[in-house]
């Protein structure tokens, strides 16, 4: 299985919480990647709830701070989710692995992820900060 290793020269993004958000996603992964069968669900159902907050709280990011052209990131956002509650049916349904087959496969996304549409963010929340709106937590 492939494992995500954060490296801050990959992917840091002078982002405060949202580095914060994406180590917590990388330690998630590991242990869905690493989880036997009997706790498979469980660890999926962790990763899950984090990227349902994490998303929210991105797209929260993105609207306060009016960057424009979001929808792309937010179809991203909701791959993730589907791909997440497929394999959770999956899983419910007896299909051991699935879990882990999804863990291997958001080691593949994140790093693109990480490097295009969460730069992108984090570089247009630095430059909202800078204009003092409202609710934009300043990140570098």
């Amino acid at each position: 299985m492939s494992r995500l290793e954060w490296q801050d020269s990959l992917h840091a993004l002078q982002g405060g919480p949202m580095d914060a958000a994406h180590q917590e996603f990388v330690t998630l992964t590991n242990a869905l990647a690493d989880a036997p069968d009997a706790e498979e669900l469980v660890r999926l159902t962790q990763l899950f709830v984090h990227c349902k907050e994490h998303f929210a709280q991105e797209k929260n990011w993105m609207q306060l701070s009016q960057m424009p052209a979001i929808d792309n990131h937010l179809r991203d956002h909701e791959g993730v989710l589907t791909l997440l509650e497929s394999a959770a049916a999956d899983l419910r349904a007896g299909v051991h692995g699935a879990g882990r087959e999804v863990a291997e496969s958001l080691a593949a996304w994140f790093g693109q992820h990480a490097a295009t549409l969460d730069a992108a963010l984090a570089f247009h929340m630095q430059q909202a900060a800078r204009t003092d709106k409202p609710g934009i937590p300043a990140v570098g």
